[in-house]
């Protein structure tokens, strides 16, 4: 047994493991579904299987008439990625999805635990950098990187006279979407609708518009 070769195999699994874990910290501060456990395990998997499929075969690699294609374990793994991230993706009862950047940060994680257990630490620790100044910059507060504040509003209104909160909605700056009425008796009906506030109001700002609307029945800020 080659210890120096082992004791490499486990430099590099720790170095997965530690940028997994650096991954996990940022994405468990957002506090997303997936934190600092699963980019750890993640990594660390991901590199063994990658030494696996790099170094596991070599001492029957050479045989007479054994065929054998090494990198087969490495596409596997690419394989499970989708059973693993498509787990994460969520979609809500009005059509809302979720967990998109959970699942693609852990593909990432994937391929530098790939990277990292083949050996090519200046290319994993880089790309493990890349990922965390990413998602700095883009949570940032610069209206570049901003995204659009969605809410479900519902309220509760007589017969004919919703358009006023269409409009009042539409003076705000807010774009309304899949309107929804449901008609409780015959003087009130609830409306349901969907509206994307302008990156410019903050959380709160819409809190105290929509605080201020006529009868508000509840209020759900999605993103």
């Amino acid at each position: 047994m080659d210890w120096c070769a082992e004791l490499s195999y486990f430099i590099r699994i720790g170095m997965a493991g530690v940028c997994g874990i650096l991954i996990g910290m940022e994405r468990q501060h957002r506090t997303k579904s997936a934190g600092i456990r699963t980019h750890f395990m993640v990594s660390i998997a991901t590199a063994l299987m990658m030494i696996i499929s790099k170094y596991g075969f070599l001492d029957v690699a050479g045989m007479d008439g054994l065929s054998c294609d090494v990198s087969r374990v490495a596409a596997g793994i690419i394989s499970g990625v989708g059973i693993l991230s498509g787990g994460l993706i969520l979609i809500g009862k009005q059509g809302y999805v979720s967990g998109i950047t959970t699942a693609s940060g852990v593909w990432v994680t994937i391929a530098i635990g790939m990277a990292l257990g083949a050996g090519l630490y200046s290319l994993g620790i880089g790309t493990t950098v890349i990922v965390l100044v990413a998602q700095v910059v883009f949570h940032s507060r610069l209206s570049i990187f901003r995204e659009q504040t969605r809410a479900m509003l519902v309220f509760k209104t007589e017969k004919g006279s919703y358009e006023g909160l269409l409009q009042k909605l539409e003076a705000y700056g807010a774009k309304v979407h899949s309107v929804k009425w449901d008609y409780k008796n015959e003087n009130y009906c609830q409306m349901k609708c969907q509206a994307y506030f302008p990156d410019s109001c903050s959380r709160r700002q819409i809190m105290e518009f929509v605080s201020g609307c006529e009868n508000v029945d509840s209020v759900e800020l999605i993103g």
